[in-house]
């Protein structure tokens, strides 16, 4: 009962403290503001898929789901992100500690960086947050169980920047406070990772989901770009649980095998088993659950 009291008192805590940052951030617009520079990102990515169209078929705003995309923008990333998230990690870093205590361990810290060069600790964090998001999404596909939550962020067939956040609440709840981990082996806060997640990682998915007819050339084998995780939103693929997991960096693909990018095909978008995916978010948000109830097999991404 102790337990669980702390437990809760820590999630109470924390989740208070993070909202009222949002507040306050909110209330105070400026440059350097990290709320209102992720808005200015997701605008530019905007702006950019009304004049670079690469599907022009569709307008931005007519796309397939483009309405219910910017309502799991609003949900994951303002319900989620600020009342659950931080809380979660917070609580999984209690529980840790717990845990390392019955063998007197009493601190996650194995190397403090954060007295390091500014740059060289960024350079650091930015390579154990790729890794561990890249093996994470591996996951996610890998396994029939997390394949019914992330299948619905791939049951999208036209693609636009508000569909990175069109996923399953359920996959940032297991895997974001996980991922947490080797942020505070290296000293940073709970509050430092936050603040690492809701800029770096939303900026980046809402670039890689854009609409844009651009050519990326050779960093399409640097970074993860539009062209590349267009791939791995397509279900006309050689492996049976997916291609391109990459983040951010496009290398982890490389050194794993899983990077591709063929020159003769188009993706073709979606899942095999399209149909079983309702189409409204309450349908979306208890998809998982029936299908994990029903025990059936979970269809593979590809369509061989």
């Amino acid at each position: 009962m102790a337990l669980f009291n702390e437990i809760a008192t820590t999630f109470v805590e924390q989740t208070k403290l993070v909202y009222n940052y949002t507040i306050h951030q909110l209330k105070n617009p400026a440059f350097d503001n990290v709320y209102y520079c992720v808005l200015i990102a997701y605008s530019l990515c905007f702006f950019l898929e009304i004049i670079l169209p690469k599907q022009r078929k569709h307008g931005v705003l007519s796309r397939k789901g483009f309405w219910l995309d910017t309502f799991y923008v609003l949900f994951n990333d303002v319900i989620i992100y600020i009342i659950g998230l931080f809380g979660l990690c917070a609580v999984t870093e209690l529980l840790l500690f717990k845990v390392l205590a019955l063998f007197d361990i009493h601190s996650l810290k194995v190397v403090d960086i954060t007295t390091w060069n500014p740059i060289l600790q960024v350079f650091i964090m930015f390579l154990f947050q790729d890794f561990m998001e890249y093996w994470a999404h591996f996951l996610l596909h890998k396994f029939d169980f997390l394949w019914a939550f992330h299948k619905i962020h791939h049951a999208q067939e036209e693609l636009g920047a508000g569909s990175t956040r069109h996923f399953h609440f359920v996959e940032m709840f297991v895997f974001k406070p996980l991922i947490y981990i080797p942020f505070a082996m290296v000293g940073y806060s709970v509050a430092d990772y936050f603040l690492f997640q809701i800029t770096v990682q939303n900026v980046w998915g809402f670039f890689t989901h854009m609409n844009v007819k651009i050519n990326w050339g050779f960093l399409n084998y640097i970074i993860n770009t539009p062209e590349t995780h267009m791939w791995h939103h397509a279900k006309n693929i050689p492996r049976e649980h997916g291609v391109n997991y990459a983040s951010i960096l496009n290398m982890w693909d490389l050194l794993f095998g899983y990077f591709y990018l063929p020159k003769d095909k188009k993706p073709v978008l979606g899942i095999p088993d399209q149909k079983s995916i309702p189409n409204s978010f309450i349908g979306q948000t208890l998809y998982p659950f029936r299908f994990l109830m029903s025990k059936k097999g979970g269809a593979p991404q590809n369509t061989k």
